[in-house]
């Protein structure tokens, strides 16, 4: 029996030293761990991917967020000064050439209310030039006319850049013109009608003590073959043929040319309050 007893006993002394072989193996795997982990070893590790060392970590750390900062910072002013706003960016390599390296781009996005997207390549040359030799838009305005213009013109120029510039400037216009509209609409819901509302490009003003009396003022925004964006704005009259009849001194005559002097002497928004106040506001004598 007390053989026995100490037969359990060497057993059990074996397993120990069973067991602790095995944590003494593990100890020395995660001491190796530690030591590879260590901040002197992730500090060459940073010098090895950035080329250069640090003595602070934290300090890094710091410049990378102030640096994303500023990024976000920069690009909310693009997207202020510009309108442009880009959702999806997509390169790839399409050839290899003796010239250089053919790249072909997707871009989308929009300019304010306008979504597009773009799709051009690239062949940048081994003397570090990088040339656009093919460009396709798509725009969903196709029932703008000078918008379709200018797609068909840049597929030909290749003048990616003036695209997004002619787009930036004609969407400021559109915008301006659209609360410009509303805001007049809003001051003098009785005196201004909008029956294709403000997105169209024309707007009527009436005076409700005159039934069929009304200006028709008519803006339009024109893009020319050089990518210039011009807004055109003109005043016209509609009035019963028996009240042109009574016009002696010519007034309903002139109207747009007298709009186009009020124009130029005041600007747009204080011309279209005059010609609210004095024609829609009150009753005039016939």
């Amino acid at each position: 029996m007390q053989r026995d007893i100490i037969e359990r006993c060497e057993d059990a002394i074996s397993a120990l030293k069973q067991e602790l072989q095995e944590l003494q193996e593990k100890y020395e795997e995660n001491k190796k761990e530690i030591t590879f982990l260590s901040s002197t070893n992730i500090k060459k590790a940073l010098v090895s991917f950035y080329g250069k060392s640090s003595n602070d970590d934290s300090t890094n750390l710091k410049n990378i967020q102030s640096k994303l900062v500023k990024c976000e910072q920069e690009i909310q002013f693009f997207r202020t000064v510009t309108g442009m706003e880009f959702t999806k960016y997509l390169k790839k390599t399409e050839t290899k050439t003796e010239k250089g390296t053919i790249y072909s781009h997707r871009l989308v996005g929009c300019c304010r209310f306008l979504p597009f997207e773009v799709e051009f390549k690239t062949l940048d040359a081994q003397t570090k030039s990088c040339e656009v030799i093919h460009i396709n838009i798509h725009v969903d305005q196709k029932e703008n006319s000078d918008l379709v213009k200018l797609v068909s013109r840049t597929h030909k120029s290749l003048n990616l850049l003036g695209f997004f510039r002619t787009i930036s400037t004609y969407t400021e216009w559109f915008d301006y013109r659209q609360s410009t509209f509303s805001q007049f609409k809003d001051k003098y819901p009785l005196a201004v009608g909008l029956p294709m509302g403000s997105s169209a490009d024309y707007m009527i003003l009436m005076n409700p003590d005159l039934p069929g009396y009304e200006l028709l003022l008519v803006w339009k925004i024109t893009i020319t073959e050089d990518g210039s964006v011009t807004p055109i704005l003109d005043l016209l009259p509609k009035i019963p043929e028996q009240a042109k009849a009574l016009d002696k001194t010519g007034v309903l005559e002139n109207a747009a040319m007298n709009f186009r002097t009020l124009l130029q002497a005041f600007g747009l928004q204080a011309t279209i309050e005059n010609i609210i106040q004095s024609f829609c506001m009150k009753r005039s004598s016939h």
